[in-house]
């Protein structure tokens, strides 16, 4: 069995960064996979801006 873990993430703007990567790192050092990376918004030029990062870990029994 799984256990699942959604995180939200904007990719940043004009004066701010995107922190998907170091989400991304830090979750798999927890023992997390990265299953899916969804997006949820979009700008007016049809870029992504807001997702939705999708992680699964097993369930020890």
């Amino acid at each position: 069995m799984y256990e699942y873990k959604y995180v939200n993430c904007s990719m940043g703007g004009i004066f701010t960064g995107d922190n998907h990567q170091k989400l991304i790192d830090e979750h798999a050092a927890e023992g997390w996979r990265l299953i899916q990376i969804l997006p949820l918004y979009y700008t007016l030029e049809g870029r992504g801006k807001d997702f939705e990062i999708i992680f699964e870990r097993k369930i020890e029994e």
